[in-house]
């Protein structure tokens, strides 16, 4: 017997019409994009607030998403209380630290070089 989910697959390039995306963000949040390589994709990243425990992350999935300016490689957290956040690697290791604010979207750009 099997259990678990199974795991992502990417669809591959497409084309067409932009995905939709909901986030909920306003006067106490603020939402985070991480873009990250394609082999990043299907990845799950932590991401926790400056002064928790490692225990109390956040988890954002890495996968291919088609934007107006075409595909991008990225995860995101649609809601997040404003602060200052670190996201760790499938390592283990840190990758960034991302300061998000109320009612706007964060977006940082990790590398393969730090997974």
């Amino acid at each position: 017997m099997t259990t678990g989910e199974a795991p992502y697959v990417d669809p591959g390039p497409r084309s067409g019409p932009a995905d939709a995306l909901v986030l909920d963000i306003g006067l106490d949040a603020g939402a985070m994009v991480v873009y990250a390589p394609e082999g990043w994709i299907g990845d799950e990243l932590d991401v926790t607030r400056e002064g928790e425990p490692r225990s109390h992350h956040r988890h954002l999935q890495v996968r291919r998403l088609r934007a107006p300016v075409g595909d991008v490689v990225a995860g995101v957290l649609p809601s997040l209380p404003a602060g200052r956040y670190t996201v760790w690697g499938t390592s283990g290791s840190e990758v960034a630290t991302v300061a998000v604010a109320a009612g706007e979207v964060t977006s940082v750009l990790v590398s393969a070089l730090s997974t």
